[in-house]
């Protein structure tokens, strides 16, 4: 993701999520999900004082942050919308270039570069709500280091990686959502602002319900949005109840990406990952839907995995059931073999499956409930 040609790219350095208990928060990921402690820090400063761990697998590095004062904006955050992403943290060679840039194209500054210890970090709105971007250049000679911030110390020796280690590689994509009638106003942000493109379009339509979806991608293609916003003309449906519950837009969903989702399911299964049903009704469909490629009918049904396909290949996903207290934050596990898009097909798929298996039946995924 390039803001002009003079900055360099804007590559995901880390996801932060703002919680009342970051011990638990990293146990979560920790215990059931194969990530690392790998760095921790403690804050104190004229924004509060705050405790944070970093965690990392593959190429993802999650930062879990408790607030330990009520003047910290985790506080707040966790206060208006329980535990969940507060920020999805941009690395950039030149921290103050890319900054000035953005805020030329109109991006909403939050906290100007600041530098420390070498690092150069400063602070943008994100496209939807409260979520922010924090812009971190590292300092010289440490651009590939896993400390995720200035102010954090590398654990001393982090616990080892058990045995099933899921494999999850990178992320894969960020699901949000926002109100009514703001889909256009957040993708435009990032297409004006950071260059993105837009990959994915559509209007689904399900019974009653519908809503409004837009992808767009960074140019360096390690950062796509699908935005989600319900349609004025339909229910608001599970979009509009994650609304309510999370108090306004945000993060929907992170999706983890591995190389085999087959092997990665069973590990997290074994880890105690709690994932939504598929009812057999999708798999009888499925058959007649498409042939699977990378994996056979029987395994996906075994593991309860959902497949599609577009001009480019196949995919395979899986969500977990929430265990937000609010309902809401949840994850994907994904795997793609050519496939560009996020699974659109499945939306009707498995609309299709619940009502010839069990109208009342609750699907929570990416685009239905």
């Amino acid at each position: 993701m390039a803001v002009n040609a003079t900055t360099g790219p804007l590559l995901v350095s880390h996801v932060e999520l703002y919680t009342a208990d970051a011990d638990a928060a990293a146990a979560v990921f920790a215990d059931g999900y194969g990530f690392q402690i790998h760095a921790t820090a403690e804050r104190h400063g004229p924004g509060g004082a705050s405790r944070s761990l970093a965690l990392r697998q593959g190429g993802i590095v999650l930062v879990v942050t408790e607030a330990l004062d009520g003047t910290h904006p985790a506080a707040g955050f966790v206060g208006r919308h329980g535990d969940g992403v507060a920020d999805i943290a941009l690395r950039t060679p030149d921290t103050r270039a890319a900054f000035t840039a953005a805020v030329a194209r109109s991006a909403t500054a939050l906290a100007g570069p600041e530098e420390r210890d070498g690092w150069v970090t400063a602070v943008l709105a994100a496209g939807f709500d409260d979520v922010r971007h924090t812009l971190v250049q590292r300092p010289a000679g440490h651009e590939d280091a896993a400390l995720p911030l200035p102010g954090f110390e590398p654990v001393a020796e982090p616990a080892p990686a058990s045995t099933g280690t899921p494999g999850l590689t990178v992320l894969d994509h960020v699901a949000v959502s926002v109100p009514m009638g703001e889909l256009a106003e957040s993708t435009g942000y990032y297409e004006r602002i950071f260059g993105f493109a837009s990959v994915y379009e559509e209007l689904m339509v399900q019974g009653t319900e519908a809503m409004d979806s837009k992808a767009v991608r960074s140019p360096a293609g390690d950062l796509t949005f699908t935005v989600l916003a319900p349609s004025p003309d339909h229910d608001a449906g599970h979009i509009g109840d994650f609304l309510e519950r999370h108090g306004g837009g945000g993060v929907h969903h992170l999706a983890f990406a591995t190389d085999d989702i087959v092997q990665a399911v069973a590990r997290l299964d074994d880890r105690g990952v709690d994932f939504l049903h598929t009812p057999d009704t999708y798999y009888e469909l499925l058959e007649k839907r498409l042939e699977p490629g990378r994996h056979t009918l029987a395994e996906l049904r075994g593991s309860r995995i959902l497949a599609d396909e577009d001009h480019a290949g196949q995919l395979f996903q899986i969500f977990t059931r929430t265990v937000h207290p609010r309902r809401t934050l949840f994850y994907e596990i994904i795997e793609r073999s050519g496939a560009d898009t996020f699974g659109g097909g499945n939306v009707r798929a498995l609309y299709e499956a619940v009502q010839a298996d069990k109208p009342d039946h609750e699907v929570v995924g990416e685009t239905v409930r």
